[in-house]
């Protein structure tokens, strides 16, 4: 049994009739006595999780994913912001996961966004794709993306419900973002380098440098400003600035980021990456 998610629509009706519809199908299809017992439809802002539960033991094979569909906070002490399904830069992944009336379990995750190409430019898009990760194994380095949380659970330590700030930028709860565990499960990526650009200014404090990068990565993950790209080799963070994609017919190939190295003191480091390699010695 395989699940495929077919469509991640944006659907915007009304401010109060806003949200994702989604459809998948299964194959091969069901039929007797492997019956398709129940869906369960989970959404995330990384494709590696963490992802809350939207609905389960459904028997549609479509959804519409609003804000009545959003979890409720367990505790009466907790404040959640929800996902503003209005926001044109939120990258939001869905995971259906199917279970037939024999307990066999198949899942599939995909980002919202268009898929509208045709097969010639489908593997055109492929070709491309493909040539870029071939260059990259002889000019890349290995990376992490830190997806930051921008809806869930506040921060019990440092966000003030009443003025809606964080008045704790070092906090090791959310990070500085406001949200509990601050950002989603890290997504090992590879991605190239490109020519640097150290800029120095002059501050109250002294001269303060500042080290702006090119960095080309594939479509996937999705990255928004503000994400945090790891050099697991080196542990250099990075805060993405810019991005820039390069699409075919609204469809991404790669993206292109302009990133600017944070301090060491900076609490992304606190960040856990889950390196999996002996440190460097030097």
């Amino acid at each position: 049994m395989e699940v495929q998610i077919t469509r991640t629509t944006p659907v915007y009706r009304s401010p109060e009739d806003t949200g994702i519809f989604v459809q998948w199908t299964v194959s091969p299809p069901p039929t007797p006595p492997t019956v398709i017992a129940k869906f369960k439809l989970e959404r995330s802002g990384s494709p590696e999780g963490p992802f809350e539960l939207v609905i389960d033991n459904l028997e549609d094979f479509h959804f519409f994913d609003d804000l009545r569909s959003a979890p409720v906070p367990t505790d009466a002490d907790d404040t959640r912001e929800n996902l503003s399904f209005m926001s044109l830069s939120r990258a939001v992944y869905y995971k259906v996961t199917a279970t037939d009336s024999t307990g066999t379990e198949a899942e599939q995750i995909r980002v919202v966004g268009p898929d509208n190409l045709s097969r010639k430019l489908m593997l055109l898009r492929r070709k491309m794709q493909r040539d870029l990760g071939v260059s990259f194994k002889f000019n890349s380095l290995d990376l992490a993306v830190l997806k930051r949380r921008h809806w869930g659970l506040r921060c019990r330590d440092c966000f003030d419900p009443l003025t809606k700030k964080v008045t704790d930028t070092k906090c090791d709860t959310c990070f500085g973002t406001g949200f509990e565990g601050g950002y989603f499960l890290p997504v090992r990526i590879r991605g190239r380098i490109g020519v640097q650009n150290v800029q120095t200014t002059m501050t109250p404090q002294g001269k303060s440098d500042v080290n702006q990068k090119r960095l080309t990565i594939l479509d996937y993950p999705e990255v928004e400003r503000d994400d945090v790209v790891v050099d697991i080799k080196q542990n250099k963070r990075y805060i993405i600035l810019h991005r820039h994609a390069t699409e075919m017919q609204a469809v991404a190939v790669h993206q292109q980021l302009t990133v600017s190295e944070l301090a060491r003191d900076s609490v992304e480091y606190r960040v856990p990456a889950n390196f999996d390699h002996a440190p460097i010695i030097y």
